[in-house]
C-alpha cells in the first residue's frame, strides 16, 4: 500500500513537472528543455 502510494505521488510529481515545462515552452519557445530539466528538485 505504502510503496503503491509512492508510485503515485512520484506520478503526479512528474505530471506536474511536465506540465509546467509545457507552459515554459509556450511563453518561451527558445528554451532549451534540457536545460530545465536540470532545474527539476529530484533530479540528481
Amino acid at each position: 500500500m505504502v510503496e503503491g502510494l509512492q508510485v503515485e505521488v512520484g506520478a503526479r510529481y512528474d505530471s506536474g513537472f511536465q506540465f509546467a515545462l509545457e507552459q515554459l515552452k509556450i511563453v518561451f519557445p527558445d528554451l532549451d528543455e534540457s536545460k530545465l530539466g536540470k532545474l527539476d528538485a529530484l533530479h540528481k
